[in-house]
């Protein structure tokens, strides 16, 4: 079972890859256009291309389990989850991931540095995005409320910065040893990824309405809660761009580190031969001192013989 397990797995990687990444794309469009509240074509697209994308993960999970694969479970929480589905590793010895390009590789330290160096430049430009993004809403707000299509345009760019910062973070808290310590640190990028699924739960409370006083209290209430989510949403982006201009270039601040920690062993060897030095000195001049009281003894017993 375990040479069809690893076919199976060598066969489904690339197109399951691909089916995982158009989920989440598809997903991020249908998160904000539902928040939107959009009722035009691209909602619509969105969510027909989601329930046909969603049987692969299932179909794929019914296989593992037939054949017993050793790490069948996840593929259930893929199915709970499909976006994790990008970070899956392989099914013999879970320490490999599949990615274009790198084809598979092993999670290690190297393998590490070399992603985050992937996504630190493309990420910057995306997050730069933010700006023309927030002052087209605010300087034509009236216009893309009044025309659905440019509504519709506005709440896609905003789907696709969210897609690209869930996409990353995705797959560095899979590849990172220490996740808690990445999800403290990053904690903006975690909001950034929350915020619109809150907003999207409002959807579920209007299922409970019963009078038309409590909608109206209640459409109220989701509304506040939707302009101060959204907000934060806002704030929390621009945050990052600040922190990823701060960040921009890790690498390049690690070398100018390295340069000044080897100039400051190098002085610090200084200091050390300079002490070493003294020390010598210190001890030559103890030395010559007892030489002399030991002179001096000598002079002084044929004195005191003749005494």
């Amino acid at each position: 079972m375990n040479r069809y397990t690893k076919k199976v797995d060598q066969f489904a990687t690339a197109p399951m890859f691909t089916v995982s990444i158009l989920f989440l794309a598809f997903f991020a469009g249908f998160l904000h256009l539902k928040n939107l509240e959009s009722e035009g074509i691209p909602l619509l697209i969105c969510e027909w291309s989601l329930f046909l994308l969603y049987p692969c993960f299932v179909i794929e999970a019914m296989v593992h389990l037939a054949l017993g694969s050793p790490r069948w479970k996840l593929n259930l929480l893929y199915c709970l989850i499909p976006p994790l589905r990008i970070t899956a590793r392989d099914q013999m010895s879970g320490r490999a991931i599949w990615f274009p390009l790198l084809a598979w590789s092993e999670v290690d330290k190297q393998f590490c540095k070399r992603v985050r160096k992937t996504f630190s430049a493309p990420m910057l430009l995306i997050a730069l995005l933010v700006l023309p993004l927030f002052a087209a809403e605010h300087y034509w707000s009236e216009q893309i409320q009044a025309n659905p299509m440019l509504a519709d345009l506005t709440a896609i760019a905003t789907g696709f910065i969210w897609f690209a910062f869930t996409l990353e973070f995705i797959i560095m808290i899979s590849i990172e040893q220490k996740r808690l310590e990445y999800c403290r640190k990053h904690w903006i990028d975690l909001a950034v990824i929350c915020l619109p699924m809150v907003a999207f739960l409002r959807f579920f409370t209007t299922t409970s309405k019963l009078l038309r006083l409590q909608q109206l209290a209640r459409s109220a209430r989701i509304f506040r809660l939707k302009s101060l989510v959204m907000k934060l949403y806002r704030a929390l982006l621009i945050l990052e761009i600040v922190n990823r201009f701060l960040h921009r270039n890790p690498e390049k601040r690690i070398a100018r580190l390295e340069e000044l920690l080897i100039e400051k062993e190098h002085e610090m060897e200084a200091i050390r031969a300079e002490m070493a030095l003294l020390s010598e000195r210190i001890a030559l001049s103890s030395l010559d001192e007892d030489s002399e009281t030991e002179k001096s003894d000598v002079l002084a017993i044929p004195q005191k013989k003749a005494a």
